[in-house]
């Protein structure tokens, strides 16, 4: 049951407002064609991989943010350089999620997109108020519903599509993407949702006592993540000429086959987007100081404010811009992520036996 948890939890942190729209698919991968497949199909083994590699340091180092595994592993300046990138990381996607709730809200109801930023910000701090186990099982909590009901829209949209391969991979050609190539694409994609999700993962490895529940929980949520690129994918493919034109092509694509069903696919992406910006903008505030400190409320009370003053930037524009330049930049600290796994968890099991690792405070 808790690697159960701790899989949807980090499901929860990847399917943000990019990803459960459809978005970021769309101009990762549908947008390559038949190439764009290929690579989803290779984005299963890369996030199984590294979503059990990320909890699994953070079980090892017993972290409650990024930084209390980078004080271990690498020098005082490169630390602080990967502690720069990551927290502008973990904040220009928060004001990205923040954006796509407004835009969900607005395409299915009509409603202001303030009025979506708005409610999402407050609800990151009204949740963020809570301990954070509770904050952990909130950020999983939606993900189950969300997979279930994109599981039964692209199997309908898959079934009623006609399969006209050649014509399918001419009009997805004809979408814009701000990667050079299919293959720069899937790494950059896995690079900038594992940068963006790495410090709240190794807050689930952190608050989890056993390695294996840890390990497994990472692996699968991870693979999982990795089967949904590939059916939402596959999903835009056959449909693009229906859909594209859409801030969150996969909330059109529900309401294609019945109203109803478009409506329960807003609330959930809704919450999904909720998710990311819960987790990214939590662990954003929790690297300056530990949650269970009276000042913590200020802290996140600043966060969410200033996230929803820079949300109105433009969904599409903002996905198109931000996330290209922080998987360049996650290519380096993924690297060394991988090479400290390697050497701390798995070649020297005795390590942890003699140092002594504390939650940051600041």
């Amino acid at each position: 049951m808790r690697q159960f948890k701790i899989a949807m939890a980090f499901v929860g942190i990847i399917i943000g407002a990019g990803f459960a729209s459809g978005q970021e698919m769309l101009q990762y991968f549908t947008s390559f064609g038949i190439w764009g497949i290929v690579g989803t199909i290779a984005s299963i083994f890369i996030f199984g991989f590294f979503g059990f590699v990320i909890v699994d340091m953070g079980h090892f180092f017993k972290a409650y943010s990024h930084r209390d595994v980078l004080k271990h592993v690498v020098s005082p300046i490169t630390s602080r350089v990967i502690d720069i990138f990551l927290l502008l990381t973990l904040f220009g996607i928060g004001v990205v999620m923040v954006a796509g709730a407004g835009s969900n809200l607005n395409q299915q109801f009509g409603w202001p997109v303030w009025l979506g930023n708005l409610i999402c910000v407050t609800l990151v701090f009204l949740v963020g108020m809570m301990d954070t186990e509770k904050v952990v099982n909130a950020i999983g909590a939606i993900a189950p519903f969300l997979i279930i009901l994109v599981i039964i829209i692209s199997f309908r949209s898959l079934s009623t599509a006609d399969w006209d391969i050649v014509a399918m991979n001419a009009d997805a050609l004809e979408l814009s993407s701000p990667l050079p190539n299919w293959w720069i694409s899937v790494l950059n994609y896995a690079s900038v949702n594992l940068t963006t999700g790495v410090a709240t993962a190794f807050l689930l490895g952190g608050v989890e006592k056993d390695k294996k529940v840890a390990r497994h929980g990472g692996l699968i949520g991870g693979t999982v993540v990795g089967f949904l690129i590939v059916l939402i994918n596959l999903t835009l493919f056959a449909t693009s000429t229906q859909v594209a034109s859409f801030d969150l092509p996969m909330l059109q694509m529900a309401r294609l086959i019945q109203p109803w069903v478009g409506f329960i696919m807003s609330i959930l992406i809704f919450f999904e987007i909720w998710n990311t910006a819960m987790s990214v903008l939590y662990s954003f505030s929790t690297s300056f100081i530990t949650p269970n400190k009276k000042k913590f409320r200020y802290v996140l009370l600043v966060t969410t404010v200033a996230a929803f003053t820079l949300s109105f930037g433009g969904f599409t524009n903002v996905i198109g811009f931000v996330y290209p330049a922080v998987g360049y930049g996650g290519f380096i600290i993924l690297g060394i992520f991988v090479y400290t796994w390697y050497k701390f968890c798995i070649r020297q099991k005795s390590y942890q036996k003699n140092v002594s690792v504390k939650p940051t405070e600041e």
